[in-house]
């Protein structure tokens, strides 16, 4: 299973995180074992380079949602930390192919979660679950909000916000366990598929809410 890992956006790589099937693996892992094909896994691509960081990674684990409220639309974040490392989602908050994940993986107690590494002809990857329980994500009311028609703009402001806010302002889930390393990707769904290599006519200045006032991303 070849995908591009990344897609550039104005002149920074931008990691492609995806809910691909279970079934579309080849060899089913292990830790997959009572799941059914069509599970969506949640996976990450990762360089060959910066995946060395997980070497001593995974004795403390952390996974949780939140959410990033931008001017003109919401988006949902998904966290994983491992140790130091923190991965990060990005995703458009009324996608229906999300919250259709979210409750396949509460119907089965658990998020699996695919780490992909980058070997050139070939991904090798590291698979893991986090538990995730049944009861309403803070969140939820917004799954029953209008769905929002997404442009070439959206996908520049999630991709964006990936490489620099995100990454930047992240700060540790796992109390005593300073972060080392930060790895942010946007999710790109089928409702991104037809915009995410569009070419933007007119850029459109990112304007992030924050408690106490508005941060203009350029």
């Amino acid at each position: 299973m070849k995908q591009m890992n990344q897609i550039i956006s104005g002149l920074v790589p931008v990691a492609l995180g995806r809910l691909e099937e279970l079934s579309s693996f080849g060899d089913r892992p292990k830790m997959a074992a009572g799941l059914p094909d069509d599970m969506p896994f949640l996976t990450f691509p990762l360089r060959l380079s910066e995946a060395r960081c997980l070497g001593t990674s995974g004795e403390r684990g952390n996974f949780g949602f939140g959410h990033i409220e931008l001017e003109d639309g919401m988006l949902m974040t998904i966290r994983l930390q491992l140790d130091g490392v923190l991965f990060y989602w990005l995703a458009e908050m009324t996608d229906p192919e999300l919250w259709a994940a979210i409750d396949k993986w509460r119907g089965a107690g658990r998020v699996p979660i695919g780490l992909k590494i980058d070997k050139g002809g070939r991904w090798d990857i590291a698979f893991l679950s986090m538990g995730i329980g049944p009861s309403l994500l803070t969140d939820e009311k917004y799954r029953a909000a209008p769905r929002r028609v997404v442009t070439a703009h959206d996908w520049r402001a999630m991709s964006g916000l990936s490489t620099g806010f995100v990454p930047l302002q992240a700060t540790t889930d796992i109390p005593g366990v300073p972060l080392e390393h930060v790895f942010a990707s946007a999710l790109l769904t089928e409702q991104f598929e037809a915009v995410a290599y569009e070419e933007l006519l007119v850029k459109k200045p990112v304007v992030v809410k924050a408690p106490h006032g508005r941060l203009v991303l350029i």
